[in-house]
């Protein structure tokens, strides 16, 4: 678990001067806090961190000499440059479910020899306790082929009883389907051969009309 070292922040400092300094401002919050706590890190250590988390990661935020618990809810960029603005954490405590999301991860798309690896769904919603929280989850498809059909309800995760699954289990994860390319060829086969068809019976109709006027 990734160890992040924030301050505090003065509640009237303006996001965008300390962007300007290259500072990044947080927030940490959370039901069982008195208040939500303003939060500033120097823009390379956010980064730093978000280069192996992601939303939903659980982190272990050192704030002055006090340690917090918690999870990255929310990463804003600013629209069109993709540069970050801020960081929203929610702070966890033991016996208190939250609501987070993990990513699906594929593995094993190279050995997959038949078909194109297709993914669906990127992330799984779900409710659960601080100990039974993940940021991702790993979905090998190595031994898939043609035809074949991950849901929500195949994950490992998902038979987890303490975790609550908010997305519907029949939702489709990763198919493998026929190549575009392939797809276009059986079609072009396909209308080939019924032209072919048409033309026969035409021939044959033509035949047997001319075999009737005799």
């Amino acid at each position: 678990m990734f160890t992040l070292k924030v301050e505090k922040r003065e509640n009237d400092s303006k996001g965008r001067q300390l962007r300007r300094q290259g500072i990044i401002p947080a927030v940490l919050y959370g039901k069982h806090l008195e208040e939500s706590v303003s939060l500033q890190l120097p823009v390379q250590e956010a980064q730093k961190f978000l280069r192996t988390n992601f939303i939903g990661s659980k982190v272990e935020l050192e704030i002055g000499k006090k340690k917090h618990l918690a999870i990255l809810k929310e990463a804003t960029y600013t629209p069109g440059v993709n540069k970050l603005e801020h960081l929203s954490f929610q702070a966890l405590k033991a016996g208190e479910k939250v609501k987070s999301v993990a990513k699906v991860i594929l593995s094993g798309k190279e050995k997959v020899k038949e078909g194109l690896v297709m993914q669906i769904l990127d992330e799984i919603s779900y409710i659960a306790l601080p100990m039974d929280i993940v940021d991702r989850i790993e979905v090998n498809v190595e031994k898939l082929v043609l035809g074949d059909v991950i849901t929500v309800a195949d994950l490992e995760f998902v038979k987890n009883k303490s975790v609550e699954v908010q997305n519907a289990l029949d939702t489709v994860v990763v198919t493998v389907t026929m190549p575009k390319k392939q797809v276009e060829e059986t079609e072009e086969t396909e209308t080939a051969a019924d032209e072919v068809a048409l033309v026969g019976d035409t021939a044959e109709d033509e035949k047997a009309k001319e075999e009737a006027s005799e």
